[in-house]
């Protein structure tokens, strides 16, 4: 059953990605045209957005987004759509851009960049947490598909981690999760999109280069682990990674999901 939002909570639409451009737009009541033209109510410098790409209507209680015949369709959590209430859970996309709906109270103060960096980046390691990779890489994927470019997911998992906090603690086992974090995220492109996955593992998406280079790249990455001096308590720890890497033709991939659980099962193949 569909919980009404009371007149007092106003819609926003939110800018989720490219985070350079993290913006809160007050939606009033009526309709709204999101695209690259002119004659947009809220314009998009995305050369994957449509002039009048979608519009955002809200009626008092609930938003509704209605494609406007896009060259690159709308979708809402990866899923093509022509028309569809949004609740505040829904990621909107169009191009590369990725959109939520949040209800907030007009005496509630705008979010703020910190805020939003806290919801999007992993705490520990400081670099994109696996919601914020999952709403990102969607656009990504859409860029791939439109070029035809290859897509490559690497999964990345640094190997007998539990030996490590069982022998040395918790803090050495952070303090590992850290380096690598550093070490990968210096490695990799300034085009590459790199998260904490879920404990000790981490995701790499990287688009516009071949099957060989991409292998090339992760070969790159694994040799500065092992290379890097990694220490505690004035001992020397030898830290190695596995990595389950798929490349894919980007029009091969409807959902991210895929291809990250087949880079998962090669890394669970290699042990």
């Amino acid at each position: 059953m569909e919980i009404l939002k009371p007149m007092t909570v106003h819609p926003h639409l939110i800018v989720l990605y490219p985070q350079s451009e993290f913006a809160e737009l007050p939606l009033e009541l009526g309709t709204v045209v999101l695209g690259r033209g002119q004659d947009a109510d809220i314009r998009f410098e995305d050369e994957l957005v449509s002039r009048r790409h979608c519009a955002l209507t809200f009626d008092g209680q609930s938003v509704t987004v209605e494609d406007l015949g896009s060259t690159n369709g709308t979708f809402v959590d990866g899923n093509y759509i022509h028309k569809q209430i949004l609740d505040s859970d829904n990621r909107l996309q169009i191009g590369k851009m990725v959109l939520k709906i949040a209800y907030k109270d007009p005496n509630e103060e705008a979010f703020s960049r910190e805020l939003y960096e806290a919801a999007t980046m992993d705490s520990l390691t400081g670099i994109l947490n696996h919601q914020a990779f999952m709403d990102r890489s969607a656009g990504e994927l859409v860029c791939a598909r439109r070029v035809g470019a290859f897509i490559h997911v690497a999964l990345i998992r640094v190997d007998d981690f539990k030996r490590f906090t069982d022998s040395c603690g918790e803090m050495c086992g952070n303090l590992i999760l850290k380096e690598v974090a550093r070490l990968l995220n210096d490695e990799k492109r300034d085009s590459d999109l790199l998260a904490r996955y879920d404990g000790e593992k981490f995701l790499l998406l990287m688009i516009g280069i071949s099957p060989d280079d991409a292998k090339k790249r992760i070969e790159k990455l694994r040799l500065a682990i092992e290379r890097h001096i990694f220490s505690w308590m004035d001992s020397r720890i030898p830290v190695t990674i596995s990595v389950g890497l798929v490349s894919r033709q980007s029009a091969e991939v409807t959902q991210m999901n895929e291809i990250i659980a087949e880079s998962d099962g090669l890394l669970n193949t290699a042990g």
